[in-house]
């Protein structure tokens, strides 16, 4: 006695549909929040630096606003400059 298993087919509700993925394209276009200098400052810590280093290297670097990721990127840039 061979006994056959046989599935039958899932009606179309049922059927598991393969995740969305996001693209590094998708990534890119959602909306970043935008913080004023002052704010970015005061909350230095996330930042990793002092006030006064996050204060300063925005100054120089003519940003009255930022997101956090350009913020990260011009507190780095100003820690690791070159003194002469």
């Amino acid at each position: 006695m061979d006994k056959e298993t046989t599935t039958a087919p899932q009606p179309a509700a049922e059927q598991k549909k393969p995740a969305p993925t996001v693209t590094a394209a998708a990534k890119s276009t959602a909306k970043e929040s935008v913080y004023d200098a002052a704010y970015l400052a005061k909350n230095h810590k996330a930042l990793g630096a002092s006030y006064a280093i996050v204060a300063a290297s925005l100054r120089l670097a003519g940003k009255d606003k930022a997101t956090l990721a350009e913020a990260k990127k011009i507190v780095t840039a100003f820690k690791t400059k070159e003194v002469k």
